[in-house]
């Protein structure tokens, strides 16, 4: 009888912890449509291990990243851009052991144009993509690469995070009896469409005087609505939704799927090869389950064409999968899976499969400063090479936001 107990407590706290502060929201993520924002971050992130005792020399493993992206949204297009460049540093436990320095640098952007008048079926879309590296540890060459690619698709991906920012906003807003009583699924959808403006706002009343004018669209919204206790927001709504939207960190929020597929030209590769004709594919998938997970995922395949023919050149496969899970306001748990396949048409080549697993906690500890603990498996495995063992890191860090 005590066991059966305790397995129904246990199952009812993980339900509890599953379900959130926001179960009782009947709206979800998926019904935000609006493909209408405007999205920029930058973050600078830090990561130290270092080992001692029982061996020849103290190791060391330490790892910087600046990552930048972008996007720009409206009903007949969207344009994307991205960069991350990373540095690490690494030392071995044996007396022989050098310290190793390793540079990378990938860019990219693309710009999608929708056919139709809803936005969200075929379009084309253009994109540039260009990389540097110099890698100590495999002793590569310093080498850059480029490539541009034109092609078309179909689908669209939803940035849902205004609405999760929405939801909060209400949820806290009722929590210090500012909203009294039900909001309704369109109210909601209203005050995301107000959230997701932030950069319109910006630029019609310039980024000093914006705000007011940004909390009054939120607070007109809410009075129409019929649930503000008092007539206005008044001081402490003001505070709580901007603690909400400038303090608290909301992990992004996207739903829907597109295909895509391409041609064009490698500028250049790491192997200095260039003006090589090129074709790309890929299939993204982006769910949020309820109000707490996100699942994305990204399958690409990637060729050389040997004289505009398929099938001579190696097949490239890859596959990038995340999931998140928001533990609570300030606490976010984060996964990521990238699986890389080369099939080479060779038959005296072998095949090449890498994995790269993380999973890590992020720490808000203020609306710039993170306190991140990731815990990462690497694994490279080409034919029969010696050293294919798994490889496993454990980092503490910091990130800070920039903008």
């Amino acid at each position: 009888m005590k066991m059966k107990m305790k397995t129904k407590w246990i199952a009812g706290a993980i339900a509890l912890l599953l379900a959130g502060p926001w179960s009782a929201v009947a709206i979800e993520l998926t019904d935000y449509i609006d493909p209408d924002i405007y999205y920029q971050d930058a973050e600078l992130s830090a990561m130290l291990s270092v080992r001692d005792g029982n061996r020849d020399q103290t190791s060391y493993n330490g790892y910087g990243e600046v990552d930048w992206e972008l996007e720009y949204s409206t009903l007949p297009m969207k344009w994307r851009a991205a960069a991350v460049g990373t540095f690490d540093f690494q030392r071995g436990a044996n007396d022989d052991d050098d310290s190793e320095e390793n540079t990378t640098f990938d860019a990219w952007s693309d710009a999608k144009l929708y056919q139709t008048e809803a936005g969200n079926g075929l379009f084309y879309f253009g994109r540039v993509e260009y990389g540097y590296r110099n890698i100590e540890a495999q002793d590569l060459p310093e080498n850059n690469r480029a490539e541009a690619l034109v092609g078309a698709g179909y689908g669209r991906i939803i940035t849902a995070t205004p609405l999760m920012e929405a939801i909060r906003a209400v949820e806290d807003l009722q929590k210090y009896g500012i909203i009294r009583g039900a909001v309704s699924d369109a109210t909601h959808l209203k005050l995301a469409a107000v959230i997701a403006k932030e950069q319109e706002y910006r630029s019609r009343y310039s980024l000093r005087e914006y705000e007011k004018f940004w909390y009054e669209a939120m607070e007109e919204v809410l009075r129409n609505e019929g649930v503000l206790a008092e007539e206005t927001l008044g001081a402490m709504g003001v505070i709580r939704i901007q603690d909400i939207l400038t303090v608290e960190n909301v992990l992004e929020r996207k739903h829907g799927w597109e295909v895509r597929a391409g041609l064009g030209f490698q500028i250049v590769d790491y192997s200095g090869n260039e003006a090589d004709p090129l074709f790309r594919a890929a299939f993204e998938y982006a769910k949020p389950f309820g109000l707490k997970w996100q699942f994305i995922d990204v399958l690409s395949y990637g060729t050389i064409l040997d004289d505009w023919d398929f099938g001579d050149t190696d097949h490239n496969f890859s596959n990038r999968a995340s999931l998140t899970y928001e533990i609570n306001e300030i606490i976010d748990w984060i996964n990521l899976w990238d699986f890389d396949v080369i099939l080479p048409t060779d038959s005296d080549e072998d095949e090449t499969y890498v994995n790269h697993l993380e999973t890590g906690l992020e720490f808000y500890i203020t609306n710039t400063v993170d306190l991140v603990t990731r815990l990462e498996f690497d694994h490279y495995d080409q034919g029969d090479n010696s050293n294919d063992d798994v490889e496993t890191t454990f980092f503490v860090g910091v990130t800070y936001t920039i903008f």
